[in-house]
């Protein structure tokens, strides 16, 4: 089977939960489903899982990439100093 899907390959900041909750469904029917020694899930419940689940990783992504924008360098660069730069 194929691994999860992973932030980069979710999409972009536009990929709704729904989408998410999508991917995320269909993969977790492909693995639960296909196994034989154990009772089935009820379909409706692993929809609701799947929501759950989209949400909080894309609750998660925002947080990761506010923390990246914060830890970002930020450099005040005036055109004296680039003139200077020519000597």
């Amino acid at each position: 089977m194929n691994a999860p899907a992973s932030p980069a390959a979710s999409g972009n900041d536009s990929t709704s939960v729904r989408e998410l909750a999508a991917r995320i469904y269909v993969e977790l029917v492909g693995r639960v489903m296909l196994t034989a020694a154990q009772t089935k899930p009820n379909p409706v419940d692993l929809a609701k899982y799947a929501y759950k689940l989209a949400e909080a990783f894309q609750s998660i992504e925002i947080d990761a990439q506010a923390d990246a924008v914060a830890k970002t360098a930020k450099y005040d660069v005036k055109v004296d100093d680039m003139a200077s730069w020519k000597k």
